[in-house]
């Protein structure tokens, strides 16, 4: 229990440093403000880059768990050890800035309503968190996750046997499988954390992926709905609607809000709940260039038979309608 609680510390503290190295870099020049949600989102994304980075590297040379391990090990490592710096030398940089966002936070003070509507979204938040955690409505038909991660553990090296089976393959895995890092990355945490791959695959990291997904949504918002006085009861509104497009998929099992309940360790769940709110996220903040952490993200975690590229066509189709409304605004000025 105690490993399982250090795993979500550890796990809480990459994605924030490293978000918010991010962010404070990103921001520097532009003169946003950079908050936790915003950080701890963008960090999300990096715990799969690096994932998938230390996954790809082992799998092109040994492909054993260990060297695994080792690698991401390194990795995270180096990058805390640059974050935790970077993120001094950029917080005593934009430090002037830190009375503007205290008065911008003083005018966006919510009214009774939004009050209400904020605790109306908070209870949504923790009875759905509540129901990915407890395990009780997992799903896992035609998810071969957990006896991926078994297997992996089991032989200390990865797809060299069926999961199901038991038996070496007879003819491999195609590359485009063997590189979605999510049952590495669950193996790697569970080998080094000594926490059990159930626990960690059906209760743990739906937890934290869902966290990551309600904080996406927080800082989507956020860029959505300005300051305003009546901002908190629209931000409010606006989670709540979200958590509510959860429960009412829950009637389809076909349904892309299905997955967040039942299979929250899911590349598509991952993808549908964290992934698509942080592209719109930095597409309303106009960050094109970090826009594309989140289409790469994809790639790295979902199956091509699960329509990899949703995020592609739109971060494709937020491009093309920009320039056009540039262009529309250019003719009527003109």
């Amino acid at each position: 229990m105690a490993k399982t609680v250090l795993l979500i510390l550890f796990l809480i503290l990459i994605a924030f440093f490293s978000g918010r190295t991010l962010m404070l870099a990103s921001n520097l020049f532009s003169g946003k403000r950079t908050d936790f949600f915003s950080s701890f989102s963008i960090g999300t994304l990096m715990v799969i880059l690096i994932s998938f980075v230390s996954h790809f590297i082992t799998l092109t040379r040994t492909s054993l768990l260990g060297d695994e391990k080792r690698l991401c090990g390194i990795i995270i490592v180096a990058l805390m050890t640059v974050s935790y710096f970077a993120f001094v030398v950029l917080t005593v940089v934009t430090g002037k800035r830190k009375k503007e966002d205290e008065n911008a936070g003083k005018k966006a003070a919510g009214s009774a309503r939004g009050w209400v509507f904020f605790c109306i979204a908070a209870v949504l938040s923790i009875l759905c968190f509540m129901t990915v955690v407890s395990g009780k409505r997992i799903n896992s038909l035609g998810d071969e996750t957990l006896e991926t991660v078994v297997s992996f553990l089991d032989r200390d090296a990865m797809y060299s046997a069926d999961p199901l089976t038991g038996m070496p393959y007879r003819e491999g895995l195609p590359g485009k499988q063997k590189i979605l890092c999510l049952p590495g990355m669950y193996a790697v945490m569970a080998s080094a954390f000594g926490t059990s791959p159930e626990v960690l695959v059906h209760k743990v990291m739906p937890g934290f992926w869902f966290v990551a997904g309600l904080v996406s949504m927080i800082a989507l918002s956020g860029a959505v709905f300005r300051v305003s006085a009546d901002g908190l009861f629209k931000r409010s509104v606006f989670i709540a609607s979200g958590i509510l497009f959860i429960y009412a998929s829950d009637l389809s099992l076909y349904s892309q809000g299905f997955a967040v309940l039942s299979s929250m360790w899911t590349g598509t769940a991952i993808r549908i709940w964290v992934l698509v709110p942080v592209l719109l996220f930095l597409l309303f903040e106009k960050k094109y260039i970090m826009a594309l952490l989140p289409v790469a993200c994809e790639a790295f975690i979902c199956r091509t038979v699960y329509g990899v590229g949703f995020l592609a066509c739109i971060y494709a189709g937020w491009i093309l309608v920009s320039l056009i409304m540039g262009r529309v605004k250019c003719s009527k000025a003109s």
